[in-house]
């Protein structure tokens, strides 16, 4: 499936839309748990005041913000436990790091320490679902919605489409499960790979 939901049909969401219909279904979540594959090396989040000052050289006072945030993933990943849900997470990772992936592994250690489930694979593993293209980025809410996530060629998220059919999410999530098994989690990938490399240059 995950080489072919780009195929099918689904309700597209602008950025404003998808955002609120996240929103409101993930506040609304209950006894399910979040799945996310997150497959692209190079994304834009200008909304992020870390990630904006990573990429312009400014690591230390990055890193800063990101610790600054841990009180609140603690508390969002407590309150997501007492309601009977998990966030798990794939996230794919290929060398060199991109400017953008090695904040990204920074973000996920620590959210990762916090209570989210985050695993890292090699592209190798997506190998029988990429004869033709990479996999979409995708989340799955429950057993309510799947959403694949669209970009533009910036890599800032532009949107999403939304599947509502139980087929759809339950082979995904199958899929991506089946994935995050064999992965890596990304406490254990991030002593090993990352610990001080160096930020490359913007790309």
């Amino acid at each position: 499936m995950l080489n072919s939901v780009s195929s099918l049909p689904g309700d597209h969401l602008g950025l404003s839309e998808y955002d609120d219909d996240f929103g409101e279904r993930f506040r609304a979540l209950r006894n399910g748990d979040v799945w996310k594959l997150e497959r692209q090396q190079v994304f834009h989040e200008p909304e992020s005041e870390s990630w904006m000052a990573f990429l312009q050289g400014r690591r230390e006072e990055s890193l800063r913000l990101m610790e600054a945030d841990r009180p609140a993933l603690r508390t969002l990943f407590e309150g997501l436990t007492q309601v009977g849900c998990g966030v798990r997470r794939v996230r794919a990772v290929e060398k060199p790091f991109s400017t953008y992936l090695l904040w990204e592994l920074h973000s996920a250690r620590i959210r990762a320490q916090c209570g989210e489930d985050i695993r890292v694979i090699t592209p190798e593993a997506l190998s029988a679902f990429e004869q033709e293209n990479p996999v979409p980025e995708i989340v799955i809410l429950g057993d309510e919605v799947t959403y694949r996530i669209l970009y533009d060629a910036q890599g800032e998220a532009e949107g999403a489409v939304r599947y509502t059919d139980p087929a759809v999410l339950e082979q995904c999530r199958a899929e991506i499960a089946a994935l995050h098994e064999q992965a890596e989690p990304v406490e254990e990938y991030f002593v090993r790979e990352v610990g001080g490399v160096e930020a490359p240059r913007a790309r």
